[in-house]
């Protein structure tokens, strides 16, 4: 480059640089503030400011929470009888993947387990668990409950509820949960060589309950199809005692039924 054409590139460098006009080399790992930033949901909990009767007001998208009118859990007290037509569980065993989310205890489902209703697939996504139980059959609790939450491709949800009752049983999937249960909030706990199958947390007795409901923790979106397991599974007291050491009460308290129809499909 000639002295006069390395003045000339200079000179349209700075104007550039005058104009702001100039490339600056990347940046790596900037981003323009509240870009890419997945929203915070709103905190809530089980007691006090945060708790159940607070939850509809902690932000918008928690409306339902409180002015829902198909909201669980609730009170299986009045069923209809239906002809029995067979809940279709096909699970596999999957290695243990339980995380403790600071409102209860999740353990992740990998893919392959679903659920078969009427013709209709629905995945099996994860499933968690509630001490005491949040549904009541007869206006009587049991002492946890598990809930079986499933998606089918509409986005569509069946959640299913197996009551545990405190006893002498022995369960060695739900063994293997509590062994593994994260302490504290946040905590995770993987074990590849871990294998569990919630078809072994299933009572052996398929009866079951079936209402229009909601989830039970916010957004408490509704339109969630719900089988709650008519017969308690029984399983070891110290079990059910390790859950309720890491979870405390996380249950959202009865709502009202609203004239919704309950149907009771029974082998007996």
């Amino acid at each position: 480059m000639t002295p006069l054409s390395r003045r000339a590139a200079g000179t349209v460098w700075a104007t550039l640089l005058a104009l702001g006009l100039a490339v600056a080399s990347p940046t790596y790992g900037f981003q323009w503030p509240g870009r890419g930033e997945k929203p915070k949901a709103p905190e809530w909990g089980y007691a006090g400011d945060l708790g159940p009767t607070a939850w509809g007001g902690l932000d918008p998208a928690y409306a339902l929470c409180k002015e829902g009118k198909a909201q669980s859990p609730i009170d299986l007290r009045y069923a209809r009888r239906s002809d029995y037509v067979p809940l279709s569980f096909h699970y596999r065993s999957d290695a243990l993947s339980v995380t403790n989310d600071g409102h209860g205890i999740q353990v992740d489902s990998a893919p392959g387990s679903y659920l078969l209703i009427n013709g209709r697939e629905y995945v099996l996504e994860r499933f968690q668990f509630h001490t005491p139980s949040e549904h009541r059959i007869q206006g009587v609790p049991a002492d946890m409950e598990m809930q079986l939450i499933h998606r089918d491709g509409q986005g569509h949800r069946a959640v299913v509820a197996v009551l545990m009752r405190a006893g002498r049983h022995t369960n060695s999937t739900l063994s293997r949960i509590a062994e593994s249960l994260p302490a504290a909030p946040g905590e995770k706990f993987y074990g590849r060589q871990v294998a569990t199958n919630p078809l072994f947390l299933l009572p052996p007795e398929r009866s079951y309950f079936s209402y229009p409901g909601s989830l039970t923790t916010p957004p408490c979106t509704e339109e969630v199809d719900w089988f709650v397991m008519a017969e308690p599974v029984e399983v070891d007291a110290a079990l059910i005692d390790r859950f309720r050491q890491v979870l405390g009460p996380n249950v959202r308290p009865l709502q009202p039924d609203n004239a919704r129809p309950v149907s009771l499909f029974s082998r007996r």
